[in-house]
C-alpha cells in the first residue's frame, strides 16, 4: 500500500522543514555524537566545578601566631583536572566559612586510607593551598598553589601518575569559571575535628595532627 504517489515532489521549503524536525527529534542523538555534547549543551558541571565530596577530617593548627586549617576530603573523580577543581571549589567554600591565614585541602580517593597517618604521598590525588595574604606564609609565593596526579587511582586508592602543578593563571581561570561553590557534605557522625598548638601540645578532638609528611605542599610551607 502506498501512501504517496511515487512521483510526488514536495516543495523545497517543505523538505527543509521536515529535515529540521528530524534533526530536532529522532536525529538529535546522532547530531550530538557527531558535533560533540559540550558544543551543544555545554560542558558537564563536573568539568567546571568538580564533583561531590565528603569531608574526612579537619585540622586547625596555631603556627607562629597564624591559624592554619587542613581539610581532608574524599571524592570519586577519575580525571585529575576534575579532582583539582573539586579541591579548589572546597578551598573557596572553606575560606568563606572560616577565617585563617592558610587553607590546605587534600583530596583522597573514595578507596583511599581511613587513618590520618596514611593520608600522604600516593594517597593524595589533588592538593590546594590558599592564603589571602601569602606574603605572611612561609613558602607561599602566590595566593594559590594547586596540583593533581594524572590518571585514575589504583584499587587501594593510591595514585601513581605524574603530578602536575597548575600555574596561577590556570587556577584563576578555573575559579572564575566556577558556577557552583558548594562545600563537601558534613563530617562523619564521629566528627574528627582537631585543634593543635604550635608545638603539638594539647589536642581537642578525636585525633591529633600527625607530623608533616614528605611529598606534599605541607612540607614546603612548614620547612621554613
Amino acid at each position: 500500500m502506498k501512501f504517496l504517489p511515487s512521483k510526488l515532489r514536495l516543495p523545497k521549503k517543505v523538505l527543509i522543514l521536515l529535515a529540521g524536525v528530524v534533526v530536532l527529534t529522532g536525529a538529535s542523538g546522532a547530531v550530538a555524537a557527531l558535533v560533540g555534547r559540550d558544543a551543544i549543551l555545554g560542558p558537564r558541571p563536573e568539568r567546571i566545578s568538580g564533583v561531590a565530596c565528603t569531608t574526612v577530617l579537619t585540622l586547625r593548627q596555631e603556627h607562629d601566631g597564624q591559624r592554619w586549617i587542613r581539610h581532608y576530603i574524599r571524592a570519586k573523580a577519575e580525571e585529575g583536572d576534575v579532582r583539582v577543581k573539586t579541591a579548589l571549589r572546597v578551598a573557596g567554600a572553606l575560606s568563606n566559612k572560616e577565617q585563617a591565614d592558610l587553607y590546605q585541602v587534600v583530596l583522597l580517593d573514595e578507596a583511599g586510607p581511613a587513618q590520618r597517618a596514611d593520608m600522604r604521598g600516593r594517597a593524595i590525588g589533588a592538593e590546594v593551598l590558599f592564603s589571602r595574604d601569602p606574603g605572611k606564609v612561609p613558602g607561599m609565593n602566590g595566593p594559590f598553589q594547586a596540583s593533581y596526579v594524572e590518571g585514575t587511582a589504583a584499587a587501594n586508592g593510591e595514585f601513581y601518575g605524574e603530578r602536575k602543578a597548575l600555574s596561577l593563571d590556570e587556577i584563576k581561570t578555573i575559579v572564575t569559571a566556577m558556577e557552583e561553590r558548594a562545600d563537601c557534605i558534613d563530617l562523619p557522625p564521629e566528627g574528627e575535628e582537631t585543634t593543635v598548638g604550635a608545638e603539638g601540645g594539647k589536642t581537642a578532638g578525636k585525633r591529633a595532627a600527625a607530623p608533616a609528611e614528605a611529598g606534599s605542599h605541607e612540607v614546603a610551607v612548614n620547612a621554613h
